[in-house]
């Protein structure tokens, strides 16, 4: 018997852990958000131990004021001024980029928001906060069901937009989306399998 209750909790202890690891994201762009939390206590008094919060503040924050991303940098006593694994989402051109170490792995039309209607996507370095592979988007006046749905603000994110025929142009000046970012959904799933929570989102 107490074998077995060992054996159980060694199981549920396992499960513990491996929920923890999954739940940390491993950053491509090298941000070590434990170095980050103790190398600045301001910014961990302010964030806690929360790494997403922690590398937004480096993506807005730390980079432009100097702040290394890990223990590595400040060795070599150079911060890094760039990212070069991020998404990127051009609103004048109307394209999604995703680039791994600078090269660019994927690139497609987008569509973003109507920005007449006061729905722009917003602009500036976001960090993606969840990944859903299927979900009802709800607004005042929509429900829709995407199947690809990656998001990087509150209500903000990159999905599926089967709806569409047409992305890019100017496309978004009369039928944009209410503040998402439209993929085509072959687009939409392929990004979905690349990218991770906690990657950088650089709209502009």
């Amino acid at each position: 018997m107490r074998n077995i209750i060992i054996k159980v909790s060694t199981i549920i202890f396992a499960a513990f852990i491996l929920s923890f690891v999954t739940a940390t994201p491993a950053f491509a762009s090298g941000f070590d958000a434990v170095y980050y939390a103790a190398k600045y206590p301001d910014v961990h008094e302010a964030f806690g131990d929360d790494v997403l919060e922690l590398y937004n503040h480096y993506l807005n924050f730390g980079m432009d004021e100097g702040r290394f991303k890990n223990a590595e940098e400040e060795a070599a006593g150079v911060p890094a001024t760039t990212i070069d694994t991020y998404v990127d989402v051009d609103i004048e051109n109307q394209t999604m980029t995703y680039y791994v170490d600078g090269e660019v792995v994927l690139t497609s039309p987008c569509v973003t928001g109507k920005e007449s209607t006061g729905n722009s996507t917003p602009r500036g370095r976001f960090v993606l906060r969840a990944k859903v592979p299927g979900k009802y988007l709800v607004g005042p006046t929509w429900n829709v069901w995407v199947d690809r749905w990656m998001r990087f603000t509150t209500f903000c994110g990159l999905h599926d937009a089967s709806w569409r025929g047409k992305f890019g142009g100017q496309i978004y000046k009369k039928n944009g989306s209410h503040g998402c970012v439209n993929l085509p959904k072959d687009v939409a799933y392929q990004l979905y399998d690349m990218i991770e929570i906690g990657t950088a989102v650089i709209v502009h």
